[in-house]
């Protein structure tokens, strides 16, 4: 039986977006691998674009071997693929080939003979507490541009800390979303999951202030975005990526906004926050992902251990 591999990736990301609720970039990221894996293909054999029943598991042996032969080249520097995006490629073309197999569009699954590679986890790099205080200070310490920017990035810096918040969904805040009354945020996370997360009274004072230099205010009837530029409009996700870089450099010699997200997750389970209420919080869908910051520090889990079990002595 023939089949129409266009035809068949618009119909399956469309499944993705309408019927699994994937996050667009998420879907950009699977019609990326799915573009690569089926040019592979088509130099390997053009027949299997026509005939997808014909792609078997060695052909996704050879696609993957070939990937981690290829070198990415980028401004700073020339490097073969990570483990993380061979990993990645792997994981679309699984969900494809499961998606028609279970929409019978074709006869067998190749991918169920292909084990997912294991990854060498590298710990997340966090600021320390002693160093907190430091990076909330550098906006106004070393302006970028302007004061009303330094209060602005002095906001986005201290709610990253306060609630580890994802980039794209500090980003999509509105100002309705923060209760100042319950101290409360309120989040649409991955695949459109909305939750609440608590935010203390440290960020929700940064954010009057930057919200009163801008002449705004915390209102439950007023729907513009939170952070934006000097133009009003949402802040770009290039500038907030800059800028919470330049200032990690100076406090910690590097990092991303993401370093932020690791910062809030291991700063609570160092003072002995449970790990359900961590995975809530940081809107994990499983307790696999929260566990990795179990990692950062043994020695607080063992004191925790010890004072909370009966023969933890």
């Amino acid at each position: 039986m023939k089949t129409n591999f266009q035809t068949l990736k618009i119909e399956f990301l469309d499944y993705l977006e309408n019927e699994k609720g994937f996050s667009k970039h998420t879907i950009e990221s699977y019609e990326l691998d799915l573009k690569v894996f089926f040019g592979f293909c088509n130099d390997y054999d053009s027949c299997l674009e026509l005939n997808l029943n014909k792609i078997k598991p060695t052909t996704i042996r050879r696609f993957l071997s070939n990937e981690m032969e290829k070198i990415h080249t980028s401004k700073k520097s020339a490097k073969p693929y990570s483990e993380k995006t061979i990993a990645r490629r792997l994981a679309s073309i699984k969900a494809l080939f499961k998606y028609l197999y279970n929409f019978e569009k074709i006869k067998d699954n190749p991918t169920i003979y292909i084990k997912t590679p294991k990854l060498s986890k590298l710990l997340p790099t966090f600021v320390k507490e002693d160093d907190i205080s430091k990076l909330m200070e550098e906006p106004f310490i070393n302006v970028i541009t302007n004061e009303v920017e330094a209060y602005r990035d002095s906001a986005i810096l201290e709610t990253l800390y306060a609630t580890g918040l994802r980039l794209a969904e500090l980003l999509s805040l509105n100002i309705c979303d923060v209760d100042k009354n319950t101290e409360m945020v309120k989040v649409m996370g991955k695949g459109g999951k909305e939750r609440i997360v608590p935010i203390g009274k440290v960020a929700l004072n940064s954010i009057n202030n930057y919200l009163e230099n801008t002449g705004r205010s915390l209102r439950a009837d007023f729907n513009d975005p939170l952070f934006t530029n000097k133009k009003g409009a949402r802040l770009p996700k290039r500038t907030l990526q800059r800028r919470v870089k330049k200032y990690l450099e100076t406090t910690m010699g590097g990092g991303s906004v993401h370093t932020l997200r690791h910062t809030f997750a291991t700063h609570l389970i160092d003072r002995g926050a449970d790990m359900l209420t961590v995975k809530e919080l940081l809107g994990h869908s499983s307790l696999s992902s929260t566990q990795h910051y179990t990692q950062l520090n043994l020695e607080t889990i063992k004191k925790v251990y010890q004072k909370n079990h009966p023969r933890g002595e």
